[in-house]
């Protein structure tokens, strides 16, 4: 089952967060990486450096329409989640 994470702001979705299917996370968002995403999507719309108290992660962002796609890694191989925005 995926796990998801919703934020809602005056009973509207603001943000959703996917997170994976936890078994399957190696070949879903498990199998993701940076290099991975830069071949199939080309250059990003931005990319930045977040910190959260010792966590540092990189946020890789792509507009896609009405919409902000933000792939968020621990390492450029450890997708660990996906943010779905409205532009």
């Amino acid at each position: 089952h995926p796990g998801y994470a919703i934020a809602y702001k005056r009973n509207r979705i603001r943000e959703m967060r996917y997170f994976g299917t936890n078994i399957e996370r190696q070949t879903n968002i498990g199998g993701i990486t940076k290099r991975l995403l830069i071949r199939q999507w080309g250059a990003p719309s931005y990319s930045v450096t977040i910190r959260n108290g010792s966590l540092v992660q990189q946020k890789i962002t792509y507009y896609r329409g009405k919409y902000k796609l933000a792939f968020i890694f621990n390492t450029s191989t450890n997708l660990d989640h996906i943010n779905l925005l409205k532009r």
